[in-house]
This record gives C-alpha cells, structure tokens and sequence, in this order.
C-alpha cells in the first residue's frame, strides 16, 4: 500500500511538473509572437514616416527585419563578452545597408539608424505632422 502511494504522489507531482514546463512554453511562444507583431507594427510605421517611394519602402522594411534578425542571432551567442558582442553588432551596423545608402539620402540613413537603435519616438513623429498639416492649411488660406 505504502509504495502504490508513493508511485501515486510521484506521478502526480511529475505531471505537474510537465505541465507547468507546457504551459511555460506556450508563454514563451505567445510573447514570441507579440513581439514579432510589435516590431512589424514599429517598421511599418516608421517607414510611413520616410519620404520615399513605395519601392524603396518596401527594401527599408526588408532590410530592417533582417536587420534585427541578425542583431538576435548575436545575442543568443552564448559567451561573447560584451566589447565582443559590441564589435559585431558595429560591423553589421557597417556593413548590412551598403545598398540601402546608395539608393537614399544620408539624411534618411541617419533616421533609419535612430531608429534601429531606439532613438526614433513615435509621438515626436506625430507632432511634427500635425504642425505641417497645419502650415499646408495655412498656406492653402
């Protein structure tokens, strides 16, 4: 009797376990994905913000998206120290938008990279086009 309850606590404690392992991945992977839906919804919107043709939006996204894919791959490298890691992510910041800089401004260039790095703010964005709106009704008057 001893060892039927024994097995009968083990096994529901085991259970438990893989349950809460199940239910951490499936968190894992439904932040993965949130994550995932918030960067398309950033890059979306601050390409909207470039003045830009379609065409050279549609490569800014691209790039951007791997952009950030090979910034991900640098930081799951296990080891790296940081002057290491720091020296990689400068050298895919060097070398990753050689095409893209041919095709846009520096000026455009310089607001693609405050933006990979976090520098870009949404809200300022959005005053800036009000204020014009306002000037183009102004000056339409």
């Amino acid at each position: 009797m001893k060892t039927v309850l024994i097995s009968i606590f083990c096994s529901v404690i085991f259970m438990s376990n893989g349950f809460s392992q199940a239910k951490a991945e499936k968190d894992k992977l439904k932040y993965e994905a949130e994550m995932e839906k918030k960067k398309k919804e950033y890059i979306s919107e601050f390409v909207g913000t470039l003045k830009v043709d379609d065409f050279q939006k549609e490569i800014i996204k691209q790039q951007m998206e791997s952009y950030f894919t090979e910034l991900q791959k640098i930081n799951m490298i296990a080891g790296l120290r940081d002057f290491e890691r720091k020296t990689y992510v400068q050298n895919l910041d060097d070398s990753h938008f050689r095409d893209l800089k041919a095709m846009i401004t520096e000026e455009q260039m310089s607001k693609i990279m405050d933006a990979l790095k976090g520098k870009w703010d949404r809200s300022e964005e959005k005053k800036k086009k009000k204020k014009e709106k306002k000037r183009k009704k102004k000056n339409k008057s």
